[in-house]
Order: structure tokens, then C-alpha cells, then sequence
């Protein structure tokens, strides 16, 4: 009996010791060579990736999208042959992999009259040459809070009743910077900030864009430091067109001189924003003329907004961390 209990004792040491070996061979510390396959789709490409040990993958599609996992989609707004990199993550180093992908069928909607006022596109030459950017007016930029959930940030009416800065008022950092929205293969977002980048005063404290200084309740301040100080910063962009969703919620549009059914969105990658930082990076259009880009986009506060303030004062102040918010601003096209 004794010796058949040694032998169970063993062989339940043995396989502990096997699994221990087995999970420790899961991430080596370099994954081995990527191979990568992918299907074409029109202007929508479908990739795939292997590399044995890998932790997780990253990509770098060649259009602006950074992706992540073994499986992901890439859209390419134009035809042309792209670079498309993964790269394999490992617990101490990395592999990585590049094909060309060439697309040859581009997105046929791509020159619709939204891009086009956007980019300012010239169809002589093929260069974008819109530059947004504050003014000094009053009315610029309105803030306030937003009923009921943040999807609402869609379709609501516009209340001119909230807050709106006045004349005199934006920080003469902001005056400079320039905003860039580019039709090319890579659908270019440029945000040329110069030497200072303007937050939101919760969006600044929160993510460290406050140079050891906490700002004060409701001040903007320009961040000289953002992106490592790198200007101007390089992102991608698209705008999705939102239907109405039923007869009686329903938005329209101002695009030129046309009143467009449902709601226009545009969606920025590589975390930047359009004016200031603030809680995302959608803006919904409100008005886009040939000289004007009037955007709303979500401002709710930080969850964690009492980390950095006192939480008294924020609720004297109507800022309780969570509370939905939401913004308006007005660019003009540089001349």
C-alpha cells in the first residue's frame, strides 16, 4: 500500500512539474518569424497573423489604422499599394513581419461633399489645402451639461442657453493652431498645435497634461509639454454618416448650403482631438460651410476627476466626477 502511495505521490509531481514547464514555454522571450496572410475585399482588406510564442500582435496597415490582435480589418479610401507591418510582441523582444497589399479598388464615396469641404481637396493639384483654426470671437466655443445618456450627444437641438466664451477670452495659445484634414491614402488628420496644445482643465489634470501645475476649476490651460513636444501631432480620420433613426427623432445637417438628413460624424485615431482634449475623440458636425466647422463633441468628466480636486468644491461648482458635459466649437478656415 505504502509503495503504491509513492508511486501516485511521483507521478502527480512529474505532471505538476511537466504543466509548470508547458505554461512557461507560453510568450517566449522572442516570438518566432510572423507570417502574415490576408484576404482582399474591394477597399476592405481582412488580416491574419502567426507567430508561435507570441504574446499579443500589433499593425500598422499602411493607411493610418494601428490596430491590435491576431485578426483584424484594415479600409483603404484609395487603390494603391500599401506597407503593411506586424509586429509580434514577446516578453523581451519583438518580431516583425511587412507585405505589400495592393488594393485596387478605393472607397467610390470617398470624394463626398463632406470630405471635400473638410479637406479643402484641389482636384488639379490632389493636395488638401483646408486649415482650420480659432478665432477670438465670442461664441466660439459654448459648454454645458447634456440630459440623459452620452449616445444623446447625437440628434439633441442645439441650445444656445450654456455657457460661451466671450470676446477677448480664448487663450492666445490656441490662436495658432492649425488643423488639418487630409484626402490621401492615408486619410491624414494633422493637428499643428505649434508650441502649446489646449485641455479641457478636468481633461488636463487627469491625464498629466498640466506641467506639475493643477488647473483651476473651469480654466482651460495649454499644455506646452503634449506629445513629447512633438508638433505637429499625425493621426487619421473618417466621418461616418449617422441616419435618423425613426420619424420623430430626427437631425439635420447644415453641408454647404444643403440641409443633409441624419448626423455627421468625425471619428479621429491615435487618441487626438480637434480644438481641445477632452473626453473623446468624436465631433459631431453641426455646420460646415466652406469658411466654417461648427462641431459638438462629448466633455463629460472624468471618473476619477475627484483624485485631482476637491470634491466639495467640484460639487459647489456642478462638476461631480461622471457628470455628462458636452462642448461646442466653431473653426474658420484660414485664409
Amino acid at each position: 500500500m505504502k509503495k503504491y502511495l509513492y508511486l501516485l505521490i511521483a507521478f502527480a509531481i512529474v505532471s505538476l512539474t511537466s504543466c509548470k514547464k508547458e505554461d512557461d514555454n507560453t510568450g517566449a522571450d522572442k516570438p518566432g518569424e510572423v507570417k502574415i496572410t490576408y484576404q482582399v475585399n474591394g477597399n476592405v482588406v481582412n488580416y491574419h497573423a502567426e507567430a508561435e510564442n507570441a504574446i499579443s500582435y500589433a499593425w500598422d496597415l499602411g493607411n493610418g489604422e494601428t490596430p491590435t490582435g491576431q485578426d483584424v480589418t484594415g479600409t483603404y479610401s484609395f487603390p494603391g499599394d500599401y506597407e503593411v507591418t506586424c509586429t509580434a510582441k514577446g516578453r523581451v523582444e519583438d518580431s516583425k513581419a511587412t507585405v505589400t497589399v495592393k488594393v485596387e479598388q478605393g472607397d467610390p464615396d470617398i470624394f463626398n461633399k463632406v470630405n471635400l469641404l473638410l479637406s479643402g481637396y484641389n482636384a488639379e493639384t490632389g493636395e488638401s489645402e483646408a486649415v482650420w483654426t480659432w478665432t477670438d470671437a465670442p461664441g466660439v466655443f459654448a459648454d454645458g451639461p447634456r440630459e440623459g445618456e452620452p449616445d444623446t450627444v447625437y440628434f439633441n437641438p442645439i441650445d444656445y442657453s450654456w455657457w460661451q466664451n466671450e470676446g477677448g477670452d480664448i487663450d492666445e495659445n490656441a490662436l495658432d493652431d492649425e488643423y488639418m484634414f487630409k484626402l490621401n491614402p492615408k486619410m491624414e488628420y494633422v493637428n499643428d498645435f505649434k508650441t502649446a496644445f489646449m485641455v479641457n482643465w478636468a481633461w488636463a489634470a487627469v491625464r498629466g497634461h498640466t506641467n506639475g501645475e493643477i488647473p483651476g476649476i473651469w480654466e482651460d490651460v495649454a499644455w506646452e509639454g503634449y506629445n513629447n513636444g512633438q508638433s505637429p501631432m499625425v493621426a487619421s480620420w473618417s466621418v461616418e454618416h449617422i441616419p435618423n433613426i425613426n420619424d420623430t427623432l430626427t437631425f439635420k445637417t447644415q453641408v454647404g448650403d444643403e440641409m443633409l438628413d441624419g448626423a455627421y460624424v468625425i471619428h479621429l485615431t491615435n487618441n487626438a482631438s480637434l480644438g481641445m482634449e477632452s473626453a473623446g475623440y468624436d465631433y459631431q458636425i453641426l455646420k460646415l460651410t466652406q469658411d466654417t466647422l461648427w462641431v459638438r463633441f462629448d466633455n463629460t468628466f472624468p471618473e476619477n476627476l475627484g483624485d485631482y480636486y476637491n470634491i466639495d468644491e467640484l460639487e459647489s461648482e456642478g462638476a461631480a466626477p461622471g457628470d455628462p458635459d458636452e462642448s461646442y466649437l466653431k473653426l474658420v478656415r484660414k485664409k
